[in-house]
């Protein structure tokens, strides 16, 4: 993916620092693990403008519903259902972005949690289950959020 930007798809489950002096990010989509050169956040968002905001939109609006300022859920395309959110501060080399929709489960092993995928393939974080689940769940909330209406009918709450 030499020079080309990475958007985030439905296949997308996961944006990782990547481990290279010349790439930046590991995506891991499908059975495959793709390289960018582009930074996660550069990859989040671009994909975010593809879906009619950019990531500045979009964190402002997570703000106002979470009443939060760290380590954000991210709707990238809130029509699609894709959203994603980081295991720790965006700043951390350890920082893993994980597309929600893809998460079947995750467990504590050691200090680290693993995240298991529906395709029965998973990632090991710098994190432990506590903090994923709270994640998770943070999620969870935005993304009803965002559904309220098809979820709940109309009016607001």
């Amino acid at each position: 993916m030499i020079g080309i930007l990475y958007l985030i798809a439905k296949e997308t489950k996961a944006l990782m620092i990547a481990d290279s002096s010349y790439y930046r990010t590991k995506v891991l989509e499908g059975s495959e693990e793709k390289l960018s050169i582009h930074w996660p956040e550069q990859i989040i968002d671009n994909s975010c403008i593809l879906h009619g905001a950019d990531l500045k939109g979009r964190k402002t609006a997570v703000k106002n519903i979470l009443n939060s300022t760290s380590k954000l859920p991210i709707p990238i395309a809130p029509a699609r259902g894709i959203f994603m959110f980081p295991t720790a501060s965006i700043k951390k080399k350890d920082c893993i972005w994980l597309a929600f929709h893809h998460i079947k489960f995750y467990e504590q092993r050691g200090s680290q949690t693993y995240i298991g995928f529906y395709d029965e393939t998973g990632v090991t974080v710098n994190a432990s289950e506590k903090t994923v689940d709270s994640q998770y769940k943070r999620a969870s909330q935005v993304i009803v959020h965002y559904n309220r209406r098809m979820l709940f009918g109309t009016g607001v709450w």
